[in-house]
């Protein structure tokens, strides 16, 4: 059993969602996901000192790369090789991003949203209670779905209708807590409780869990 890290250069802040698309559609094979930068080399050989091949640090020696740094940690070392990694992302000013949290820490330098609000066509990072409810009133067949991403990459979902698995007129709520066994689903015809999954979750109020009774997405 491994724990993977990847670390690359970002010029802009990012969201952990696409930072998990940018990883897939490498795997899938598409060019130009990750552009090269000096201080992803420098800081593989700072990590390879610390944690030379051969210390038990590694379950898979790290390759240098200038691109993208796959790293895969021996489990029994995750905490501290992690923190080291995370550390060393940070002082070099790249992105380090754990795929098994679905968590971004640290990003690249300059600002992030706490929260982005995101639907089929759009983005608004940093919205306001006000701005939630006018695009939950908005929800339709042509844009059925939002989500509240905290830049954790925690988040909170409401669907609208057979598009989003729900009955005509519906709304699909879900949550996840990182991992996808902590994903969990409810259903409501009150557009107010859809809005209030939202504005809760906006603000640190997890009464959300309290006023409905959730299924497991996956079991």
């Amino acid at each position: 059993m491994s724990f993977d890290l990847y670390v690359w250069h970002e010029p802009e802040a990012i969201t952990p969602g696409l930072a998990e698309s940018k990883l897939r559609r490498r795997h899938d094979g598409e060019p130009g996901m990750f552009r090269p930068h000096p201080a992803v080399r420098r800081l593989h050989d700072d990590l390879v000192r610390l944690f030379p091949p051969g210390s038990g640090a590694w379950s898979v020696t790290p390759e240098p790369s200038d691109t993208l740094l796959a790293l895969t940690i021996a489990w029994s070392r995750a905490g501290e090789v992690g923190a080291a990694v995370v550390a060393l992302a940070r002082e070099h000013g790249l992105v380090c991003y754990e795929p098994q949290s679905h968590l971004l820490n640290p990003n690249a330098a300059g600002h992030i949203a706490g929260f982005t609000l995101s639907s089929a066509g759009a983005e608004d990072p940093d919205p306001t209670p006000e701005r939630i409810e006018g695009r939950i009133r908005a929800l339709g067949p042509d844009d059925h779905f939002l989500i509240l991403e905290r830049a954790d990459g925690w988040f909170v979902q409401v669907g609208y209708g057979p598009a989003a698995g729900a009955e005509p007129g519906r709304y699909a709520l879900e949550y996840r807590e990182g991992h996808p066994e902590k994903h969990y689903r409810t259903e409501t015809a009150d557009p107010d409780e859809a809005t209030r999954l939202l504005t809760d979750f906006l603000a640190g109020d997890e009464a959300y869990k309290r006023r409905h009774v959730w299924r497991p997405l996956f079991t």
